[in-house]
């Protein structure tokens, strides 16, 4: 239980969160896209360049399970900010 809550708490809810902190979504999702790429580059150097089908379908599952949590967080964020300025601007305000 310890260990899935780690996973969880790793490949989800720590992209969400620095995806809504960079709070743009292409951006959020692109840092673990090249994280993932990264990761499967040097899986396939230390293998000697035979490819272990079960290491790069895991490291490329959770890559991509990360940058979609990532750029969530980024979408939320970016929602946000929107609504906010929407409520700030000053034209939408009723005047007594």
């Amino acid at each position: 239980m310890e260990l899935a809550g780690a996973i969880l708490l790793a490949t989800v809810v720590l992209p969400f969160l620095i995806g809504w902190w960079i709070g743009n979504p292409v951006f959020a999702a692109a840092a673990w896209g090249a994280l993932g790429l990264t990761l499967l580059l040097r899986q396939v150097t230390f293998d000697d360049g035979s490819v272990a089908g079960e290491a790069v379908l895991g490291i490329a599952a959770g890559c991509a399970i990360s940058a979609a949590a990532a750029g969530y967080g980024g979408h939320v964020r970016e929602k946000q900010r929107a609504r906010r300025l929407r409520d700030d601007d000053p034209r939408r305000r009723v005047r007594d």
